[in-house]
């Protein structure tokens, strides 16, 4: 019973983690800036998700390093990307609503 619950709690909590996340389409990135006080990089694709004009990543996230040359050789090769954000974590450099990245996956 006890496995159950947990199993059930864990299916909740998962279904509004991917509730707040949302992706676009087979794109391209068009734009590309990294800002030198803070260490953020922001990027905007060609067909943007309906709620994220564009996306963000931290110097301090995880996997900055990571995601920061995935973009950067998506940018420079032109290379089909499908881009995720985290539509409930807003970037504060912009009054438009820049999605924090949560995932970038090449589609070539």
């Amino acid at each position: 019973m006890k496995s159950i619950i947990l199993v059930l709690l864990l299916s909740f909590g998962a279904t509004d983690c991917f509730a707040e996340t949302e992706s676009t389409g087979q794109t391209t990135i068009k734009r590309l800036v990294s800002y030198n006080q803070q260490g953020d990089v922001i990027f905007t694709v060609n067909n943007p998700s309906s709620n994220c004009y564009g996306y963000w990543i931290s110097k301090s996230d995880a996997g900055f390093d990571a995601n920061l040359s995935m973009v950067l050789a998506a940018y420079h090769a032109k290379s089909p990307v499908r881009v995720y954000g985290l539509n409930h974590i807003k970037w504060s450099g912009s009054s438009n609503f820049w999605c924090k990245l949560y995932a970038i996956e090449n589609t070539r």
